[in-house]
């Protein structure tokens, strides 16, 4: 992939840009403190993501960037103007330094950490075919794979170790599999181990179960709590060699064949009549 000249990025400063970077209130209006509205237009375009969003019916796009907090920009995608009811994706973003817990380095991991990720179609409604999953107003954009290469290519853009993710919903711990690691190897095999055992549950269905507190770990008998972890894209080459080690698979493969998971098809009946 094509990195950014350098002295394009130093072009793109503004006085009141240096000026909010050096009192430290506002940070940068550059997104990821060097890409101008330009810059993100041309990176959108490059991966798919507009092009994608405008077969869908949708024209005359809006891109925002606002500063939220210091260097943590919001990336906003509208239909036509700036409006919740208009928005179709927002990208939050931030460099964080990185300490796994489950294998040894010398020093953390600067990280590309996914803060808020949302891509939405609010012209779309759900269907038995599309149904609702937890956390979403509308049914998604279907973006996934031009979202992971535009990641990664930021990641790589700067020079990062990889791209760090702590999924808020089952859906999107078991979907970030096709591209991301856990760091704790057990966690994939519980993730692998739920699908496997509900299995006769759509995915959707599974993640509502595991949301509403209706899946029951066989062993324990206790209800099942969601709780997010690290996922990593590993683009340094000692996490490439760690997420694909035989010692890693030992122990996700051994997760799963110690997990059992059961569904509480009385308490989901119960809750999904009650809503």
């Amino acid at each position: 992939m094509t990195k950014p000249a350098k002295g394009k990025v130093a072009q793109n400063f503004t006085d009141a840009d240096l000026l909010e970077q050096l009192n430290g209130k506002k940070g940068t209006t550059l997104w990821l403190g060097r890409y101008t509205k330009d810059d993100v237009l041309h990176l959108l375009e490059k991966f798919g993501i507009l092009p994608a969003i405008r077969k869908k019916g949708f024209a005359g796009l809006v891109i925002v960037i606002e500063s939220l907090e210091p260097f943590v920009q919001a990336l906003r995608i509208f239909n036509e103007k700036a409006g919740a009811d208009n928005q179709l994706a927002e990208f939050r973003l931030r460099e964080v330094a990185f300490l796994p817990q489950h294998f040894a380095v010398d020093a953390p991991l600067t990280m590309l950490k996914i803060e808020w990720l949302m891509l939405q179609n609010p012209q779309a409604t759900f269907s038995p075919e599309r149904p609702r999953l937890p956390g979403q107003r509308h049914p998604g954009l279907g973006l996934g794979k031009q979202t992971v290469q535009f990641l990664v290519y930021l990641a790589e853009a700067h020079h990062l170790a990889g791209v760090l993710n702590f999924p808020e919903f089952f859906h999107n711990a078991y979907l970030y599999l096709e591209y991301f690691h856990y760091c704790d190897p057990r966690l994939k095999g519980i993730v692998l181990a739920l699908r496997r055992d509900l299995i006769e549950l759509s995915l959707a269905e599974l993640s509502w179960a595991i949301y509403l507190g209706c899946v029951n770990d066989a062993n324990t008998g206790q209800t099942y709590e969601w709780q997010a972890d690290a996922l990593v894209l590993p683009l340094a080459e000692k996490l490439k060699k760690y997420f694909s080690s035989a010692e890693y698979e030992q122990i996700v493969y051994r997760a799963l064949a110690e997990a059992r998971f059961v569904l509480n098809r009385e308490k989901f009946e119960k809750v999904l009549l009650d809503s």
